[in-house]
């Protein structure tokens, strides 16, 4: 009986441990946009993130920048396989959003290219991935960019609305990644009137952090809405800062990634100097999941 009860008592033990460290390894989210132009800020961002403490990384956008027509194309070795290598070896695992030059070929060869690479997350243009009660909605906002893509929009719309709803008594944070922002202190003031309309209505206000890329710079945007919105932008080619930064703001064009740890309803965030490997801003975000 009581070799029984230890055997027990090892075996809860044993849970217990793997569960804390898979969580704790878990707990840091990284991510980077815009790093599909081949030079030296591109190898830079790579190695750094290959060698952080990074548990996952998002991709936000512009995988590579001309595009990719198939699983075949050149362009998908030269500007993403082959400089992403040293990253993909750590098989620290990669989750991607599309930008509006990867809508210059087919986006959807993604999906095989996550299908080939274990590493490599991304079922849809737009999904949703849940740690615990920390939730995750990579939405498609190049459709809402171009207005050609118009046709699209209507599946991700009622997807979301149905996504939030069945989440929403389930996440205690939530946060939402893209490749647009809603607005810039840079050189892109502020979305178009179709795609901003998008962002007002079903992100804003909704989640509680919203981090893109698109305009290549770091910044801490502030709340809108109370909606943080976070760019990290510099994968490869860094630029568009302001002159002037707002008081209580941040925005830098230079190498780097932003970087967050998640506890129940607190996000501690920093953006990092690839070149440097120091923290360069940081701050705090309370949240309340889907609202």
């Amino acid at each position: 009986m009581i070799k029984k009860y230890l055997r027990a008592l090892l075996f809860l033990f044993i849970v217990m441990v793997n569960t804390s460290v898979s969580s704790e390894e878990s707990s840091i989210f990284c991510f980077v946009g815009d790093a599909g132009e081949v030079n030296p800020t591109q190898t830079m961002v790579v190695k750094a993130l290959a060698n952080s403490d990074c548990s996952l990384v998002w991709h936000l956008g512009d995988i590579t920048q001309l595009g990719v027509q198939s699983i075949d194309d050149p362009e998908l070795q030269d500007s993403f396989l082959k400089p992403f290598q040293p990253f993909l070896e750590t098989e620290i695992p990669l989750y991607l959003t599309v930008g509006n030059h990867d809508y210059k070929g087919d986006p959807s060869v993604y999906l095989e290219v996550a299908k080939n690479y274990p590493s490599i997350f991304h079922p849809s243009n737009f999904y949703t991935k849940t740690f615990g009660e920390l939730c995750f909605f990579a939405l498609d906002t190049t459709i809402f960019d171009k207005l050609y893509y118009f046709y699209k929009r209507g599946n991700q719309i009622r997807w979301l609305e149905e996504e939030v709803r069945k989440l929403k008594d389930k996440c205690n944070f939530s946060i939402a990644v893209a490749h647009h922002p809603l607005y810039s202190s840079g050189d892109r003031d502020r979305a178009n009137p179709q795609l901003a309309i998008f962002l007002e209505n079903y992100v804003f206000g909704i989640f509680d952090i919203y981090i893109t890329g698109h305009n290549h710079v770091l910044a801490d945007e502030g709340d809108h809405k109370n909606t943080l919105q976070l760019i990290s932008a510099t994968g490869a080619l860094p630029g568009g800062s302001p002159k002037d930064t707002e008081s209580g703001k941040f925005n830098i064009e230079t190498p780097g990634f932003l970087k967050m740890t998640i506890e129940k309803n607190t996000a501690r965030y920093e953006f990092v100097s690839a070149e440097q490997n120091e923290v360069l801003w940081s701050n705090i975000k309370v949240g309340s999941g889907l609202r």
